[in-house]
């Protein structure tokens, strides 16, 4: 089941979830520099500079419910000046872009033990949960909505579903490595850049890419930036899927050729501490399906949960009364 774009943008949580890489021993490090991650919380945030709706979407706590009124109460809020420069920010954006404002997860949690890692985290429409075990190569996924009793759970095989969910991979065919020193503390972690720039005709443009904010089908560019004392095995929980020998702490895609149409993802903290086998278990509530076997099934429920979950409108905010 390939998913083709635009909707490969708003898809990118699952699909990146669901790309797994092995797990590797992080090198040494420098006397002084924090620990080597072995165990702990890891929370991570998402966003998407320079999107009007990144602004207003980050507001809204999907946990507490009824996004719908959230909303409607952020839209009050505007004064009629606002409301007009919001528009047109808006009708300047690139409607993939739009629906990835509304899809993806703004914040997410990592419990990480040894080989064995579960990610939780919250869109608008959907909770998502994705547990894996790096020495089996296997895992469970558990996709809910916010709004209703839909949700669907899984076991999968990352081997098998690599070769599905492949909506946004970073490869060595498409794509131009840079390596560079330049170095940054996040979350604690020092962590070194590398750049990924796609290579002329490796990707049809969806539209004309001549045109100032158009997409091509693939991001035109990465920042990448990773750390020897992150186990490369957590990249598996990532928006993107880019092959890296070490654990990445922050990503920078860059979807259009002035770079201005962004998403950045990043660690927000570290902690070191003891998981116990609970932090690690999915609450599945619901049969749970085999991929391998109900690939159709699954892919059905799962498009009904994240595009209707929520109840989500793409037009801009509004202060009518209902």
């Amino acid at each position: 089941m390939r998913i083709r774009h635009p909707f490969a943008f708003a898809l990118v949580p699952v699909a990146a979830l669901l790309t797994a890489a092995g797990f590797s021993t992080p090198s040494a490090v420098a006397p002084g520099a924090p620990a080597n991650f072995t165990q702990g919380i890891i929370t991570t945030r998402v966003s998407l500079p320079g999107n009007p709706y990144d602004k207003l979407l980050s507001q809204i706590d999907p946990t507490k419910g009824n996004v719908q009124a959230q909303m409607q109460q952020l839209a009050m809020r505007m004064t009629p000046a606002e409301q007009q420069q919001f528009q047109a920010e808006a009708e300047k954006i690139n409607p993939a872009l739009v629906m990835g404002a509304m899809m993806l997860p703004r914040k997410g949690t990592i419990y990480f033990r040894g080989q064995e890692a579960r990610v939780s985290t919250d869109g608008l429409s959907y909770h998502l949960e994705n547990y894996f075990d790096g020495a089996k190569n296997t895992g469970l996924f558990l996709l809910a909505a916010q709004a209703s009793p839909e949700r669907v759970a899984y076991t999968y095989n990352a081997t098998s579903l690599k070769k599905s969910w492949q909506s946004i991979v970073v490869t060595e065919e498409d794509y131009t490595l840079k390596t560079s020193t330049e170095t940054s503390l996040i979350a604690g972690y020092p962590s070194q850049k590398a750049t990924y720039t796609l290579k002329p005709g490796a990707a049809a443009p969806a539209t004309n890419t001549d045109n100032p904010g158009e997409m091509s089908q693939k991001p035109v560019a990465l920042d990448v930036w990773t750390s020897v004392q992150i186990p490369h095995m957590l990249n598996f929980a990532h928006p993107v899927y880019v092959k890296e020998k070490y654990g990445i702490t922050r990503l920078v895609v860059y979807f259009d050729k002035e770079r201005r149409q962004k998403m950045v993802y990043e660690f927000a903290s570290v902690q070191l501490k003891t998981i116990t086998p609970q932090d690690l278990q999915i609450k599945a509530n619901t049969p749970i399906l085999d991929y391998a076997k109900d690939e159709l099934q699954i892919g059905m429920k799962s498009l009904a949960i994240m595009l209707g979950g929520g109840g989500l409108q793409q037009s801009g905010p509004s202060t009518d009364d209902e």
